[in-house]
């Protein structure tokens, strides 16, 4: 099925910000004495970091979460994309597929983000996280941009990294697209994630560009 405008998710699909929470909460962690590996992050601390405690319990992660997202903003001017990002948005903006944003980051994080590359004027509509009574996975989000753009959703498709991504798009009821990079396997499992049925997978940002005008496989 063809598609004439895509939604892009921000976080951990355009923008590597999971990386950068990442090392955030190294140094979060470090400012109180604490070393540890991505993966003893990833198990312990990223998800839940106010339950840490109850492995690490002279930690304190109110502190730590504080550092951590000091880091973060003082950080997202800089922040690194996606390989083929950029190729990708200005790919599809001479199709003229039409393009938006959804992230559940707030508008001030967001507008920092992408203010430094001028990607804002990629995108018809952005929609952030504190501008929705519901985040995702509730369909929220998408719905309104689909409102914004005045667009079909059976021709609408959904770029995203994680399963609220797919769920929230199919509620919404358009075509749902998965983004796999191996940059992403720490952060995610991809069997599982593939469990929640997306319309299309791609390991590449480069591949929408080169299928905007034809059907997916």
């Amino acid at each position: 099925m063809q598609f004439d405008r895509i939604i892009f998710d921000w976080d951990g699909t355009l923008g590597m910000t999971l990386h950068l929470w990442l090392e955030g909460y190294k140094t979060g962690l470090a400012n109180q004495g604490y070393t540890m590996s991505d993966s003893q992050i990833m198990q312990v601390i990223f998800h839940a970091p106010m339950e840490s405690t109850k492995t690490f319990p002279e930690l304190d992660p109110a502190q730590m979460f504080r550092d951590t997202r000091d880091y973060v903003h003082d950080n997202l001017a800089s922040i690194a994309l996606y390989d083929g990002a950029l190729e990708t948005l200005e790919g599809l903006a001479e199709q003229g597929v039409e393009m938006a944003l959804v992230t559940s980051s707030p508008r001030r994080l967001i507008d920092t983000a992408l203010a430094p590359r001028r990607l804002g004027r990629y995108f018809a509509s952005i929609i952030a996280g504190d501008e929705v009574s519901e985040r995702k996975p509730d369909p929220e989000p998408f719905t309104a941009t689909l409102a914004n753009l005045g667009a079909d959703p059976a021709t609408t498709l959904i770029v995203g990294d994680s399963h609220v991504d797919i769920t929230a798009g199919k509620a919404a009821g358009t075509q749902t697209c998965l983004f796999t990079p191996e940059e992403n396997r720490l952060f995610h499992d991809f069997t599982a994630l593939q469990a929640h049925g997306p319309d299309h997978t791609i390991t590449a940002l480069t591949h929408l560009a080169k299928r905007a005008e034809r059907k997916l496989p």
